[in-house]
């Protein structure tokens, strides 16, 4: 039904893409065609990824090969931690709390998604599915080979790994070109990272991989146009670099893909520690600030600064200050802070539209560490565009932002049907 949500929900359309123009670097650049081809293919994408039957076919049977995947996770860190890893307890379980443990049965998915990964990519399977996608939004935005490979990868091998698929000719790379790369790394998730937060989802948000799946997807298409739109430049003249892989056997790339992950395990509990740790500790300082109502926290100050977004989303009222500060966490933390938030939320504390408008525009790598992690990445690997990767990166959080955000407007309309 058309209503009051649904007209703000058009306006922030217009008012994320216009903040695109307020923000670009060169204005007399600025192709609002670009835009809005990428709006059409975002809006196409989600119409037909949530409706079609062929897309909820699909989604169906990827649904089931994750569940496999997650218990056969579930099967190796039960054999290595007992019930701490989702083994039956040795206990009888109370009516209250929960056995669910974080570092013990969600984290170990990547460790399975890493070996998996580097197997399909050795057996050719992800090769073919990231040159159909690259050659798709080649013709869609005229981006040069490199650029292509890399946003249609992104999804699959994520933000560090997908621009190591076209390394040698980064330095070819317009200004441009780089920031493409930069934006798009930034607003999806990859798909270690979708099965573990869909796994920490699946009590509270059903079908919650086929969403963080079908963000990921919808976003691409919108990240790369704002990219565009923003930092206008005449694409390379560059063709893609033929894929393929670097293992010798299928035991060697399940071998190297789990040590991979290991590393990836390691890094998100440290960084996960560290920032529930300064949230917290943030929050025990906000509470010395004398107040008249609830007490201040970083909740509360990003639910007022970012509930005009939310209003722009087209989120009931009701919801507005919540979504902003979800929003707020994942930008300042990341999406698995924001994501623990969302789910530990009471049932029935936001409306349903609420939950499918936050559930996709909090679907990104797009936060501060990230950023971080981004430029020291891209530094590495081309260490002569160092001045444009540093001065791109705020930037490309902005752009990134704008992206989700439009993702999660786009499918707040659509339940409107």
């Amino acid at each position: 039904m058309l209503n009051e949500e649904f007209g703000r929900g058009l306006l922030g359309v217009a008012a994320f893409l216009g903040l695109a123009w307020v923000f670009c670097e060169n204005r007399a650049g600025f192709r609002l065609r670009t835009l809005l081809i990428g709006l059409a293919i975002q809006a196409l994408l989600a119409f037909v990824l949530t409706r079609a039957p062929v897309a909820l076919t699909f989604f169906k049977g990827v649904t089931h090969v994750v569940d496999s995947v997650q218990s056969a996770a579930t099967a190796g860190t039960s054999f290595m931690f007992g019930y701490l890893g989702g083994a039956p307890p040795p206990y009888v379980r109370g009516q209250t709390g929960s056995t669910f443990i974080f570092a013990f049965q969600a984290l170990p998915a990547i460790l399975m998604v890493g070996g998996l990964s580097a197997l399909l990519w050795h057996w050719k399977i992800l090769i073919w599915i990231v040159r159909g996608a690259a050659w798709l939004f080649s013709r869609a935005f005229q981006v040069s080979g490199p650029v292509a490979v890399s946003t249609s990868a992104c999804i699959f091998l994520g933000m560090v790994e997908a621009p190591l698929l076209v390394r040698p000719l980064l330095p070819k790379l317009t200004r441009g070109e780089l920031f493409i790369i930069m934006v798009d790394g930034l607003s999806v998730v990859a798909g270690s990272t979708m099965l573990l937060l869909g796994a920490m989802m699946a009590t509270r948000i059903p079908d919650a991989f086929t969403h963080l799946l079908t963000g990921s997807i919808v976003t691409t298409p919108m990240a790369i146009a704002l990219a565009k739109a923003m930092v206008p430049s005449p694409p390379s003249p560059l063709q893609a670099m033929e894929l393929s892989s670097p293992y010798r056997s299928s035991l060697e790339a399940m071998t190297f893909g789990t040590l991979d992950a290991v590393k990836m395990v390691i890094n998100i509990a440290g960084l996960l520690i560290v920032f529930v740790s300064a949230i917290a500790l943030v929050d025990k300082g906000l509470t010395l600030i004398p107040h008249s109502g609830a007490p201040i926290s970083l909740n509360l100050v990003f639910g007022k600064l970012l509930a005009p977004v939310a209003w722009l989303m087209g989120a009931p009222m009701k919801d507005l200050e919540q979504i902003g500060a979800l929003l707020g966490l994942k930008v300042m933390a990341n999406e698995v802070v924001a994501y623990s938030h969302l789910i530990e939320l009471p049932a029935g504390a936001m409306a349903p539209k609420s939950e499918l408008i936050a559930t996709y525009a909090l679907c990104s790598f797009g936060n501060l560490g990230s950023v971080a992690i981004m430029i020291g990445s891209l530094s590495t690997m081309v260490p002569e565009k160092v001045a444009e990767v540093v001065d791109l990166g705020f930037r490309a959080l902005f752009a990134a932002f704008l992206a989700t955000c439009l993702t999660g407007t786009i499918m707040g309309l659509l339940s409107a049907f």
